[in-house]
């Protein structure tokens, strides 16, 4: 769970005095102090501890907060029984004016009390931090197709998966601001996971033993909708753990295929929407799939060089965007033209004609299969 003044006091049994809204924000650090004007030795998003001893008048408290807002401070804990027997109300009065996230420290509770409790948090955030950079790494491997189904099984015994997994597949505007979102909504679903972010997705790996895959992506997009907006979403059948490749682009495929309908794409997509994908993931002859890539893409690849990757991108993103040529180019960071002198450039080295349904077809069916046979 993030640091937060909010959450830290709720822990400390304390009370806020002002700036309700402002104690959400993070808390990056800890800090006592007593000298009347700290901030330039802070960087913002500091909690501060003070008894006050260098606060002895109206005309300083305020000072203090006004420099403590500016700078970003998180908040203040204010410590009675020093120097001060309640909190001065000048300090009250410009914390309340500002906003600023003001609580009392009763004399009986330390400020050590306060700085471990903290600590300890931030030492929880950092091994989340850490634990979502490896599940990342470890379903990056996975999805080499490289690993032998015991060493890939070894991989996700530590994240509660056994013999039985579902991917589910999302994609909010932000997937790093909803990851965390979705790590709390399976560990209260008490459902063992691997949730990272892989080809623009926010993916989870889950253990499927006794679980709708479907009902469950459809729980979490419900929960992420009201926090980040509009969120796509789409879930595998469960599968064997070995075919985690498999599954994970059964999940990233269904979520594609239903992006290129009109109006009608379900809640939650699901293999029941994969159309033509379908094609693609039965095909088990992974060299078939690449000769056929290669005879459709191999002229960009070969013909120009470095520079064919580019062509490449640029194909996927045109095709993505449905052909419209000032969106395309903004996702590609280049100019229209640029977009438009690179498409003719392609259909010369291929002699495709994207006016021609059938073509435009092959182009899709090659970029698509091209990253299963990664």
């Amino acid at each position: 769970m993030e640091l937060t003044v909010e959450s830290l006091i709720g822990e400390l049994g304390l009370t806020l005095v002002s700036g309700q809204e402002s104690a959400q924000g993070h808390v990056r650090w800890v800090h006592s102090t007593e000298l009347p004007d700290p901030t330039p030795w802070l960087k913002g998003g500091e909690l501060l501890l003070t008894t006050g001893i260098q606060l002895d008048g109206a005309k300083v408290q305020r000072e203090l907060i006004e420099r403590l807002a500016d700078h970003d401070i998180a908040g203040l804990g204010f410590g009675t029984g020093f120097a001060h027997k309640r909190l001065p109300a000048a300090l009250v009065t410009a914390a309340r004016k500002r906003q600023f996230p003001l609580f009392e420290v009763p004399y009986e509770l330390p400020f050590i009390a306060i700085t471990e409790r903290a600590f300890a948090q931030l030492v929880n955030e950092r091994y989340e931090i850490l634990q979502r950079n490896l599940a990342g790494d470890v379903l990056a491997e996975a999805l080499t197709g490289h690993l032998y189904p015991e060493d890939l099984q070894a991989r996700l015994r530590p994240f509660g998966i056994g013999d039985q997994l579902a991917v589910l597949a999302f994609r909010p505007a932000d997937p790093s601001a909803a990851a965390p979102s979705v790590e709390r909504i399976l560990e209260r679903e008490r459902v063992p996971s691997l949730v990272a972010i892989r080809s623009g997705l926010l993916c989870a790996v889950v253990a499927a033993d006794e679980l709708d895959p479907v009902e469950l992506a459809r729980k979490i997009r419900s929960e992420l909708l009201t926090r980040f907006g509009e969120v796509r979403a789409a879930a595998s059948r469960p599968a064997p753990t070995h075919s985690l490749r498999l599954t994970f682009h059964e999940a990233r495929c269904a979520l594609e295929a239903v992006r290129l309908r009109n109006g009608d794409a379900p809640e939650v997509a699901s293999h029941a929407d994969l159309g033509a994908f379908q094609l693609l993931l039965s095909l088990q002859d992974e060299d078939a799939l690449l000769s056929y890539c290669r005879s459709v893409l191999g002229p960009l690849e070969q013909g120009e060089g470095e520079y064919g990757d580019e062509l490449v991108r640029s194909l996927d993103a045109f095709i993505e965007h449905n052909g419209h040529w000032e969106k395309a180019a903004n996702a590609l960071y280049c100019h229209r033209h640029t977009l438009r002198y690179r498409i003719r450039r392609i259909e010369q080295l291929t002699g495709r004609d994207f006016s021609s349904a059938r073509d435009r077809i092959e182009f899709w069916l090659a970029l698509r299969g091209r990253e299963l046979a990664r």
